[in-house]
């Protein structure tokens, strides 16, 4: 069975196999850099990596910054609406209403980011199944039969559905 525990290289992405049921996924460019190759021969980690990327793209950046800004402005309006409320020079009411512009500079970021996240979990899992690797726990899906119902692949490690035909092979060298 896939170990449950976690590590350095699991992180809490969640993914929905080809059946539909939300499972981990394993962050190949996290174990790779930590040399922590699992069940993923270190070479098929690496190209695996290197397919996938490091580091933040385009609108990642974007969103941070924007983000760190938006979060300096609250935090510099917060400061000069308790400085108010705390004198006197405002009511709770007015105090509440002065917030408001403030907390949606930061929540359009943070969504922008948790929708690159969703586009890079699927890469991967995109990646790691043209790898013939379950995304979930890394185990090699060459060579398995099809389920004969809905035509998945089925992990013998873990138990998740894999749609493979979808995904053009790589040859393993």
């Amino acid at each position: 069975m896939a170990d449950k525990e976690s590590s350095p290289a699991r992180q809490a992405w969640r993914i929905e196999d080809a059946r539909g049921r939300s499972v981990a996924q394993l962050d190949p460019v996290m174990m790779h850099l930590l040399h922590q190759p699992g069940v993923i021969p270190p070479e098929t980690l690496r190209e695996i990596a290197q397919q996938i990327g490091i580091g933040w793209n385009r609108a990642h950046r974007i969103a941070f910054w924007v983000g760190l800004v938006g979060l300096v402005a609250c935090g510099i309006g917060l400061t000069i609406s308790l400085v108010r409320l705390s004198t006197g020079g405002i009511r709770f009411g007015e105090f509440v209403r002065n917030l408001v512009p403030f907390s949606g500079v930061w929540v359009g970021p943070f969504g922008i980011w948790i929708g690159t996240r969703q586009v890079r979990f699927k890469r991967v899992a995109g990646v790691m199944l043209r790898h013939r690797r379950c995304p979930h726990c890394g185990y090699d899906l060459r060579g398995l039969p099809r389920a004969p119902g809905d035509g998945t692949t089925v992990c013998p490690e873990c138990g998740c559905a894999w749609r493979l035909d979808g995904a053009a092979a790589v040859d393993p060298g």
